[in-house]
């Protein structure tokens, strides 16, 4: 294309200053204008790097004081270290110390239980073996006791009947006779062989009372009989069936 046949029709008034936005002499554009590269962008400023940082410089008094520092440091963690560690042993060895004694305890319980239990039997069954002979041994002090506790309502009886055994009949006699003093009536007193020492049997008129040895003796040892005691011949022999 050429500018032969290019024609530009403007507004009356209008300058081509203002259709490009041109004001006054210095917004004229030449053709050279087009062609010249645009200026350089401004150079970018970079900061100076900091300056490196100067070596320490320590003497030898420096050195020497920093070597005893760490050894006294060293010294205080090692100490430390020994305390914790005694510490540690003083406590296991007292925990042990005393799960021994607990231990040692319950063995002695469980020990003191058992010896005491065989021989809680052992004192039962003797006396349940030494009851009969015991009896037999005080008939004459247990008679007169049953006397002396029958006495008052002995009075009031005018017959009396009473058997025993034949070494205490004429014990029996003689005790009712001087407790009774007259004011009792007949009193017959007969020896029965069947009767065991200390054995009594007294009658009246509306009634009796007696003492069996054979019954408190099956009463004591049905007493005893949950206990499971063994018998004194047992005990003796060692051994149980």
């Amino acid at each position: 294309m050429d500018g032969s046949g290019f024609l530009l029709e403007l507004p009356d008034a209008t300058s081509i200053s203002e259709v490009f936005g041109l004001g006054g002499s210095d917004g004229i554009l030449y053709v050279e204008d087009f062609d010249t590269p645009p200026p350089p962008a401004p150079a970018e400023i970079v900061p100076e790097p900091p300056p490196e940082p100067e070596e320490p410089v320590f003497s030898a008094g420096d050195v020497k004081d920093a070597h005893e520092a760490g050894r006294q440091e060293g010294l205080r963690a090692a100490l430390a270290d020994a305390q914790l560690l005694q510490a540690q042993v003083q406590s296991a060895a007292t925990q042990a110390l005393a799960d021994a004694l607990a231990a040692s305890r319950a063995a002695l319980e469980r020990t003191a239980a058992r010896h005491a239990a065989s021989t809680a039997r052992a004192v039962l069954a003797i006396l349940r073996s030494a009851v009969p002979e015991t009896m037999a041994r005080h008939a004459e002090a247990e008679l007169d006791a049953v006397i002396a506790a029958l006495l008052p309502g002995l009075r009031c009886e005018p017959e009396l009947r009473v058997r025993a055994h034949p070494d205490l009949a004429d014990h029996v006699r003689t005790q009712l006779v001087d407790l009774l003093g007259g004011e009792g009536g007949v009193i017959s007193v007969s020896a029965d062989p069947a009767l065991a020492r200390g054995d009594i049997q007294i009658t009246w008129a509306d009634g009796g009372a007696r003492r069996d040895g054979a019954d408190i003796y099956a009463a004591i040892r049905d007493a005893l009989a949950p206990l499971g005691l063994p018998a004194l011949e047992e005990i003796c022999c060692g051994k149980r069936n």
